[in-house]
Parts: C-alpha cells; sequence; structure tokens
C-alpha cells in the first residue's frame, strides 16, 4: 500500500476545553521534514454530532494562542530529537575508525613530547 493511500495520522493532538491544535509532521519531496498545526474548536451541531469549526470568538483568542505557544515547544522539541537521530545515523562507527590518537604510537613523554 501506498503511502500516499493510508491516512495520516497527526503526530499530536493539544486541547484547552472545546478548543484543539492538531500538530502535523510532514516530509516535502527532498525528505526534509517540516511541521504544520491545524487549529479548530469542537462544538455540538442541531442534531448532536461533533462538528469542528475553524473560527474562534474573542474570549478563545488566548486559549488558542496558548495552545500555538505550546504547539511550537512540542515542534522545536521534535525537530531537536530528528536531529539527533540524524546525527547518530551519520555518524562513523567505532569499529575499524583510524583515530590518530588512538593508531599512534607516543614516545615515552607522550603525543607531540618527544625530545
Amino acid at each position: 500500500m501506498d503511502q500516499r493511500s493510508e491516512k495520516r495520522q497527526p503526530l499530536t493532538t493539544l486541547r484547552n476545553c472545546a478548543l484543539k491544535a492538531t500538530i502535523w509532521e510532514n516530509e516535502n519531496n527532498k525528505g526534509a521534514v517540516f511541521h504544520t498545526v491545524t487549529f479548530a474548536r469542537t462544538y455540538e451541531d442541531k442534531d448532536g454530532r461533533l462538528q469542528d469549526s475553524h473560527s474562534f470568538s474573542r474570549s478563545e483568542l488566548l486559549r488558542v494562542a496558548k495552545l500555538a505557544d505550546r504547539s511550537d515547544d512540542l515542534i522545536e522539541d521534535r525537530r531537536r530529537k530528528l536531529a539527533v537521530e540524524r546525527t547518530q545515523d551519520q555518524a562513523p562507527s567505532q569499529e575499524g575508525r583510524s583515530d590518530r590518537f588512538h593508531n599512534q604510537s607516543y614516545g615515552r613523554n607522550g603525543p607531540g613530547l618527544e625530545r
């Protein structure tokens, strides 16, 4: 099954009462990871079904801002984690490594101190 035909899942969803921020992790055609956030307010329609609205009242704006701030923190943490993983994947293995400090014979006075 092609990745595009699978339903994507969000990285996480943050909630504050009826408000939510959904964080998505995406990859561009060059393989670079980027994140997007969607904000919504959940409400019950006249038939009792839950619906999402993407408009907010003035009284909800501060809570939307707090969700945006928390989302930014989580995305920054995720980016750091991905950077560490990428660094570890690219690091040369210690086995068979030619390192000038490990493969050099030193005189009795230590490295570079021979007289």
